[in-house]
């Protein structure tokens, strides 16, 4: 068995510095968030911020999958305006998700308040709003692959 962890723990190490070599570093939980290399992930809630250095850099992104690929971008330094594409995506989504979240509320008002005409406006702008943003969520899921 010593001789299997032993290549295991060979195996890790060697996969570990593949990937740094390629750019990307692992996530680490702390106390404080999440670590990708010397950038913190810090979460409010639903929200996140990236911090580098004690600084934040970018604030209240939705989606992990861009929390996680901008920290990665800026713990190897590179690729700066994929981050900022990324960061501006992020702010769409939020911008339909919560539009659709809105119109949803307001449809159900409309619906308990027996006012039809407004609850199918209301429905119509609440499905446009969250077809948008499923397409903000696609576009951002598509350019944070590794």
């Amino acid at each position: 068995m010593n001789e299997v962890s032993k290549r295991f723990e060979q195996l890790v190490n060697s996969v570990y510095k593949k990937f740094i070599d390629n750019g990307i570093h692992l996530p680490t939980r702390t106390a404080e968030g999440i670590l990708v290399g010397n950038v913190l992930i810090k979460s409010a809630g639903p929200l996140k911020d990236i911090v580098v250095d004690g600084v934040v850099k970018f604030n209240e992104i939705s989606l992990n999958c861009v929390a996680i690929k901008i920290a990665n971008n800026l713990a190897s330094g590179k690729n700066e305006s994929l981050t900022t594409q990324l960061f501006d995506i992020d702010r769409e989504y939020s911008k339909y998700f919560l539009d659709s979240k809105f119109h949803l509320d307001n449809y159900h008002k409309a619906v308990n308040n027996s006012n039809e005409a407004r609850a199918e406006i209301l429905w119509t702008r609440y499905d446009i709003a969250k077809e948008k943003a499923l397409y903000a969520k696609s576009r951002a899921e598509l350019l944070t692959g590794f």
